[in-house]
């Protein structure tokens, strides 16, 4: 058990206490301001929120255990992701503009507007709260696995993950995305410094050149199709898509947009996002592939970073950069908790619940009352889906439970395009490309419709997208005129 490992990484989840406190004193009563920090996120907060609001369990943990697993060709495909570069330009700025023209505070309140139907926004919401459940848990899962594995199981799975909850809904709740935002400059710059400071301190002790010899010709990490065969062209393809969609479709992400100050928030992301990514991508992947030959033996692929340090690292190297990897699970529990809990505040409880004259302090206490339930689900189904439940059969890795949640909202991303872009589209076309798009996708996961050797993700894809055209041409539009995208 590291000591000073664990007292560091307390530290580091009091001083974000102390950021939720700041944030919670200095935020409006106004949902404007809890879930969109007043439109005040400038150059420098902005891309770091959105940065820190992808690092997740799935990045700094999952990423490294599935390179453990598979070996090194999943760096490719989770380097693409700095591709998103594109998608964020195109939709992100897109969105922004309508956002202050109109006032969205949610995604789905901008697409029922913009194809006027209150039956597209409720069916979209639905989703994504169900595929939000797998991804809260994650964080839990990563909190978990960090707290014992550091303490050397003095500190259980339940207990960690019951931190990671805690002082998420703690500072969540005090100060919504002002406290999240400034919390997420501090975890997004902790990221990146400390990944690489954790290469820096483990590079000279596996000796990577012999190393990466010793793997290339005892395993078969280094090849295009892994260890274990999985990377066939057609799942390369699926990644390649999935990833690079998924990252515009979270909703925690597509709400940030409507949070920026001006466009030149959005220039200083496209500027920075590649090269955050790809930091974020090499260094897990890396450290997974090298634990793969250098600690054989681990029972949970998911905890090889932290083992990996604690073998080759000082004990105050193992305790900051962890609290590094904290810092990414809360930054995407709490962003994803709190876009989810605007969901329900804003597009079920107030236009279909309150009425016109609801109390906006009392949409507030909704929004923190959802949040808590959402964290209880992601810490439930933690446990269930590691097998701590009775009765109950672990599902995976953390990468194998989040892929649920990037495939399920990747395939919303063909909705919200054609409502930002094609003026034919109508709500019919929508409602019929989420319905047979989401059905397929469950059904080809576990009914056995075919996959055609693709992941889900695909064939679900193309059936999206020709119910969306299909259903689009065959119905007459209802936009209304000041729901047009802008030229």
């Amino acid at each position: 058990m590291s000591a000073v490992a664990l007292a560091l990484m307390g530290v580091y989840l009091l001083v974000t206490l102390g950021i939720g406190v700041y944030g919670y004193r200095r935020t409006g009563g106004s949902p404007q301001e809890y879930f969109l920090a007043g439109g005040s996120l400038g150059r420098v907060v902005f891309p770091l929120t959105m940065f820190a609001t992808l690092m997740s369990a799935f990045v700094f943990l999952g990423s490294a255990g599935f390179g453990y697993r598979h070996g090194l060709g999943w760096l490719a495909l989770l380097g693409v992701e700095a591709l998103a570069v594109v998608p964020l330009a195109v939709v992100g700025l897109r969105a922004f503009r309508l956002s202050r023209r109109e006032g969205y505070i949610t995604p789905t309140e901008m697409l029922g507007d913009l194809l006027d139907s209150d039956a597209v926004k409720l069916l979209v919401v639905g989703v994504q709260f169900a595929w939000a459940v797998p991804y809260v848990a994650i964080q839990a899962m990563g909190g978990g696995l960090i707290f014992r594995t550091i303490s050397g199981g003095t500190v259980s799975f339940t207990a960690g993950a019951a931190i990671v909850t805690v002082v998420t809904a703690v500072y969540l709740g005090m100060g919504g995305l002002r406290s999240v935002a400034w919390s997420d400059v501090l975890q997004g710059v902790t990221v990146v410094v400390l990944l690489v400071a954790a290469f820096v301190f483990v590079v000279p002790a596996v000796e990577p050149l012999a190393l990466t010899r010793r793997i290339a010709t005892e395993t078969d990490r280094l090849t295009q199709a892994g260890q274990v065969g999985f990377f066939t062209p057609r799942v390369w393809l699926s990644f390649l898509l999935m990833n690079t969609m998924a990252v515009v479709a979270y909703p925690q992400l597509f709400q940030r947009f409507f949070a920026a100050t001006d466009e030149r928030s959005f220039r200083a992301l496209l500027a920075w996002w590649p090269v955050m990514v790809l930091i974020a991508a090499v260094v897990p992947v890396l450290l997974g592939v090298w634990g793969g030959t250098v600690l054989p033996d681990l029972g949970t692929p998911d905890q090889v970073v932290p083992a990996i340090l604690q073998a080759y690292a000082p004990p105050i190297v193992v305790g900051v950069v962890m609290g590094g990897a904290l810092a990414a699970m809360m930054s995407t529990a709490d962003s994803l908790v709190l876009t989810l809990s605007s969901l329900v505040t804003r597009d079920v409880y107030h236009d279909h619940l309150a009425g016109p004259d609801a109390d906006e302090r009392r949409e507030l206490w909704v929004s923190r009352g959802t949040a808590a339930v959402l964290l209880a689900g992601g810490f439930v189904l933690a446990h269930a889906a590691t097998g701590r439940l009775p009765g109950i059969a672990a599902v995976g890795t953390i990468v194998d439970l989040s892929v649920y949640f990037i495939q399920g909202n990747a395939l919303l991303l063909p909705v919200f395009v054609a409502a930002l872009y094609w003026r034919q589209a109508t709500a019919t076309g929508a409602i019929a490309a989420v319905i047979v798009g989401q059905g397929y996708f469950l059904g080809a996961t576990f009914a056995g419709l075919p996959t055609f050797r693709f992941l889900p993700f695909v064939p679900a894809l193309v059936v999206t997208v020709l119910a969306l055209g299909v259903g689009s041409l065959a119905t007459d539009r209802t936009r209304t005129p000041h729901s047009e995208p802008e030229a």
